[in-house]
């Protein structure tokens, strides 16, 4: 979803850091180390996905490879705050996916994906607050800016601008068609179909002519009732196969078409929230529900997250890996600056359910809140926030207080929270 608040770059420079992500998140998954190119977000929800699979039981792999050309499309869109620009940057990717339990192999899969990410960078020529909560890259502790080029009060680890940034917001996976496997398995499905319905017409034809009688050889006879079985037999499993694509292909459109019938209420709802934020976009809402929704079905209360405010429902707690596909705006009140929104989310997700993975299309609706009178910053996390009351900076996944000054720390007059989940 989109609105005129963005504009198509070419971000050549991003190529490296996009790759090292790539390789980065490899490295995540088969030995536990995490990428340091990610946002404190992003790190927060990948550990609590890790911290829901070892719960159940589950250690996921994956193999994330370069697919034919190395060339990464380093054209993308762009959107930005006062200090920030996020930047989509995306490649062809091949993804090999294996999630065992108890030492057990129980489902493998190998595709070929897009693969998105959102990379923040600093804007040209800005030199942001020394002031600004940041965590530091090494320790994960809250800081600021400036005592980060200082050093670190709890590692001691000295950083310049440089290493801070670019930094990966969010990123996206979409599988690809490979045309090559879907021929391939369309000739087997065809084959199927003609010998699995050829097979009874010709034991058909044998067991009539046993009762009729035979102008002609039994050679004849059974050479002429295999013909006549396979003719009859090969057109029926045609006509089941032509059928089967069909079905699938409505299928496929409805699922392709997940959420395109809201496009004017999302545009219409999306502009109605810049014209009270002018530096809100709806790229940047879509990261930050994305965020938001990870977090609340990965972890194991959503209501110890002071970002949500809600319990998880029934159909979310088994889901091990969500990706979204898209999302509509369904309605939005603001009142006294205080905005609520109501979004659809369509969803690609696993399930862990019986000891088996399934692969679901999912949808769930989410009310968020947040005082739009406070400007978007691209910039903010959780891991690191301002107190607004002493000014020290802490970590507020989990708190509701300042743990230095004990004032209360209102989430969503600095960011979207959660209220709802259904």
């Amino acid at each position: 979803m989109n609105i005129p608040d963005f504009h198509i770059t070419e971000n050549s420079d991003l190529a490296e850091p996009y790759k090292a992500f790539v390789r980065q998140m490899s490295d995540w998954y088969n030995k536990g180390e995490l990428p340091e190119l990610a946002g404190q977000d992003l790190r927060f929800t990948l550990e609590l996905q890790r911290q829901k699979l070892e719960s159940l039981g589950l250690d996921m792999q994956c193999n994330i490879k370069s697919e034919g050309s190395t060339r990464t499309n380093v054209g993308g869109v762009s959107f930005s705050d006062r200090i920030f620009t996020n930047s989509i940057i995306g490649g062809n990717m091949n993804l090999t996916r294996s999630i065992g339990g108890n030492q057990n192999s129980i489902y493998k899969n190998t595709t070929d994906i897009g693969l998105s990410t959102v990379i923040q960078n600093l804007k040209t020529d800005v030199q942001p607050s020394a002031s600004m909560p940041l965590c530091c890259p090494h320790c994960g502790a809250p800081s600021t800016l400036g005592e980060l080029e200082s050093g670190c009060k709890y590692c001691g680890s000295h950083f310049l601008m440089s290493e801070l940034y670019p930094k990966v917001m969010n990123f996206f996976v979409s599988e690809n068609e490979d045309k090559t496997k879907k021929n391939a398995k369309n000739k087997r499905e065809l084959m199927t179909f003609i010998i699995a319905s050829a097979i009874p017409m010709i034991i058909i034809g044998m067991i009539f002519g046993l009762f009729a009688g035979q102008s002609q050889s039994p050679t004849m006879n059974i050479v002429s009732k295999i013909f006549g079985g396979l003719l009859c037999g090969g057109m029926i499993g045609i006509m089941l196969f032509v059928f089967k694509k069909l079905f699938e292909v409505f299928a496929l459109m409805g699922k392709d078409l997940r959420g395109g019938g809201k496009t004017a209420s999302t545009l219409f709802y999306a502009n109605k929230i810049k014209k009270n934020d002018p530096e809100f976009s709806s790229e940047y809402f879509r990261d930050k529900i994305t965020s938001l929704f990870k977090m609340a079905v990965y972890s194991k209360d959503a209501t110890e997250l002071a970002c949500c405010k809600c319990q998880c429902p029934e159909k979310a707690k088994d889901i091990i890996e969500a990706q979204l596909y898209n999302f509509n705006i369904d309605g939005c009140k603001i009142i006294d600056g205080i905005c609520d929104v109501d979004v659809t989310l369509y969803l690609d997700c696993l399930h862990y359910m019986n000891g088996k993975i399934k692969s679901k299309s999912d949808k769930f609706r989410m009310r968020l809140r947040k005082h739009i009178k406070n400007r978007t910053e691209l910039g903010f996390s959780f891991s690191a926030v301002s107190c607004p009351s002493c000014g020290a900076s802490f970590d507020a996944r989990n708190v509701k207080e300042c743990p230095y000054c004990n004032n209360v720390y209102l989430h969503e007059e600095h960011d979207w929270v959660i209220t709802d989940i259904r």
